[in-house]
């Protein structure tokens, strides 16, 4: 049987015996098409995290298939046999007992952009242990593509390595719901190396520091400057993240930029952001510096787009930068920046 049905109605009806969550409940599809070389043709991507609900019976799995259309089009298909899911979840066996579930965390589709994704459906088999009945559970998860409105100019000076930027190697992938298209900058030095005397200390490293400025316009909506630098590599206390969950980006800026897109620049130096929530700011303004404050391994920026300032309640949006040179190129419009680019920005600001 095909099911698609929501918790509550299973524990209404008892009769449902697995059920599917996807979170988020709708995906936002990044289009590659506009990158600073060539490419075999127009690239998307979601990410997506599922939880699978057992309900009145033990079941337990036997694989999962994961569909992308577009209306009734398949685009591509990825099959997830019982084995490889016990790789993926580092389990020893795929049983759940009733009234809990596990979750298959950072799901990651990236396939060719000639027709825009619009459904992306998953479908998971299993066998209930009382009756040796084989289940069948199905979602469907609606796709939509966001329009980026914001001409967001690169907010650094200097060249700039962009070590994770929105592909399937990207660790922001973890975090699907905010930062699922998230960007980390470290800055180069002019042996092209982001730190020197084996970087144990927060001076030695060439981002450390470094001016951040607005990429555009807006009203800040968002400040936080009182969060300690670690040392690099230090893993920080889980305390400092207790009541503010935003916090674990550290030191941090959220910029309005009055269309339903609102930058965020994080890890910033603490005591360094010099801009105040509520305020008013044109694009150079300055924000802050570089630093190595929340969960950071080492000095660099971190940024992203989001629907909201909100982090893990508003959701990420796909990111264009203009205004800076790689491979010997100017950008002025606004351009996919890929994972492993070193980047230049511009040496003065507007």
């Amino acid at each position: 049987m095909s099911l698609q049905t929501t918790p509550a109605e299973a524990k209404q009806t008892g009769q449902v015996r697995l059920v599917l969550e996807c979170r988020p409940t709708r995906l936002i599809t990044a289009r590659y098409d506009q990158l600073p070389f060539p490419t075999l043709g127009p690239m998307q991507e979601v990410a997506f995290d599922l939880g699978v609900t057992a309900y009145d019976d033990t079941i337990t799995l036997g694989g999962m298939v994961v569909q992308g259309h577009n209306d009734h089009q398949l685009l591509c298909e990825q099959r997830w046999p019982a084995r490889m899911l016990l790789k993926r979840l580092g389990e020893e066996n795929l049983t759940i007992q009733p009234g809990t579930g596990l979750a298959v965390r950072s799901m990651h589709m990236l396939m060719h952009g000639y027709e825009p994704l619009t459904s992306v459906t998953v479908t998971v088999i299993g066998t209930a242990h009382a009756t040796a009945e084989p289940l069948q559970a199905s979602l469907q998860i609606p796709v939509t593509y966001h329009t980026q409105q914001t001409d967001l100019h690169f907010p650094l000076r200097g060249a700039w390595w962009a070590i994770q930027a929105a592909d399937w190697s990207d660790q922001h992938k973890q975090e699907v719901f905010s930062q699922p298209y998230a960007i980390d900058f470290v800055k180069l030095g002019v042996d092209n190396q982001f730190f020197r005397n084996g970087g144990l200390r927060l001076e030695d490293h060439e981002s450390w520091g470094q001016p951040v400025f607005a990429t555009a316009g807006g009203k800040v909506a968002y400040v936080c400057y009182d969060m300690p630098d670690l040392s690099p590599g230090a893993p920080p206390n889980p305390l400092m993240f207790r009541d503010d969950p935003r916090r674990i980006l550290g030191n941090a800026v959220a910029i309005s930029h009055g269309n339903g897109e609102f930058s965020y620049l994080a890890h910033l130096q603490q005591a360094s952001v010099v801009v105040r929530e509520g305020e008013m700011i044109r694009r150079g303004a300055l924000i802050g510096r570089v630093g190595n404050s929340g969960h950071s391994p080492g000095p660099h920026l971190h940024f992203h787009l989001m629907e909201g300032p909100n982090l893990f309640f508003d959701q990420g949006l796909p990111v264009q930068l203009s205004h800076f040179s790689a491979g010997g190129q100017f950008y002025e419009q606004p351009t996919t920046i890929p994972t492993r680019m070193i980047v230049f920005g511009p040496e003065a600001q507007e």
